[in-house]
């Protein structure tokens, strides 16, 4: 038997959550940065190509991370990142899934809106992906694939229109995060890491390296800026779980009913229609882009989720998450799978 072994890239927000996860739950493993692509890339072990790729002791390999990391959780690896109660570990799943689906925009769109990170990431991330290669070459790879990945923007959702909306959000949930680091729950749910802490280190590990948003977080966030460097090796911190929502949970709440599940929904809406785009209204603004079926099925993961919950317990939620709770409550209709 071998040991776990995840493969993946410094660039990669899913990569970066899934190694500071494993840290924060003490499991050994190895960590092995790899190029995406080429014959010898890890995703040829996947059904989708993917980074991270986590290589199991028994020689299987898993990516997506919330299925991988929450199939880690179902098999008891390493110390649980999710609270007992079920309450907050339904919180703490969709705090999971907006920081892996909504404030992946920030990531995509400060990385590649601004000139001085067009200028520099793209060499960043070839360096790191093509070790051995002279500058001249990794300069060169690294414009070709940013090219790729401006040209991408639009698919994504980011665009001129939609820049102001994007940072506006992103500003809204570190606001919500500067206040929360410096309380006395270091970590959202507690005195340690939990699955949603990880998913927002990933993204905003980004933002801390990338030049544009990291001069930003240190003027504006100084403690999230720090805060960061705790969640990536999270594994000396010990404690409990709180036991009832924060202040910041709270406010994350309200941020996922007004703006990540009517996102989420009007996604919904469009595939169901047949449609190739769709717009949400957002508190700020109208936010349009192309329909992406994999957010679907984080939607109906969620109101699988939700149907699971007692009466009181959707209660109680339902005061923070306003007219979120209608698009969750689609899933009472039928018994939960």
């Amino acid at each position: 038997m071998g040991s776990f072994e995840i493969h993946g890239a410094l660039g990669s927000p899913y990569s970066m959550k899934v190694r500071a996860a494993f840290r924060a739950k003490r499991i050994p493993h190895a960590w092995k940065l790899c190029a995406p692509m080429g014959p010898n890339s890890p995703v040829k072990h996947v059904k989708v190509p993917v980074i991270p790729v986590v290589k199991f002791p028994d020689d299987t390999w898993m990516n997506d991370s919330t299925p991988l990391l929450l199939h880690l959780e179902a098999k008891g690896e390493g110390r649980s990142l999710l609270p007992d109660d079920p309450l907050l570990r339904f919180a703490c799943y969709l705090i999971e899934d907006m920081a892996d689906e909504w404030l992946v925009k920030a990531m995509f769109h400060y990385r590649w809106f601004y000139e001085a990170d067009r200028k520099i990431v793209p060499s960043w991330l070839l360096y790191d992906a093509c070790l051995g290669l002279d500058e001249n070459t990794i300069k060169a790879m690294g414009q070709q694939f940013g090219a790729r990945q401006i040209s991408r923007m639009p698919k994504v959702g980011c665009t001129p229109e939609t820049a102001p909306i994007i940072e506006a959000s992103t500003k809204r949930m570190l606001a919500i995060l500067e206040k929360a680091v410096v309380s006395k729950q270091h970590f959202l749910f507690g005195d340690i890491a939990s699955l949603a802490d990880t998913a927002i280190f990933g993204q905003l590990y980004q933002l801390k390296d990338d030049p544009t948003p990291s001069a930003m977080l240190q003027k504006e966030f100084p403690f999230v800026f720090r805060w960061l460097d705790h969640i990536d090796d999270a594994s000396g911190f010990e404690g409990e779980w709180v036991s009832e929502l924060t202040p910041a949970l709270k406010d994350l709440l309200k941020m996922a009913g007004d703006t990540y599940l009517p996102f989420l929904s009007a996604n919904a809406r469009a595939i169901d229609k047949g449609e190739t785009t769709f717009t949400a209204d957002l508190p700020e603004g109208f936010f349009t882009q192309e329909i992406f079926k994999y957010q679907k099925k984080c939607l109906d993961r969620l109101r699988d989720e939700w149907a699971k919950l007692t009466p009181a317990y959707r209660e109680t939620l339902s005061e923070y998450l306003m007219g979120g709770t209608e698009i969750l409550d689609c899933s009472l209709a039928q018994p939960a799978t």
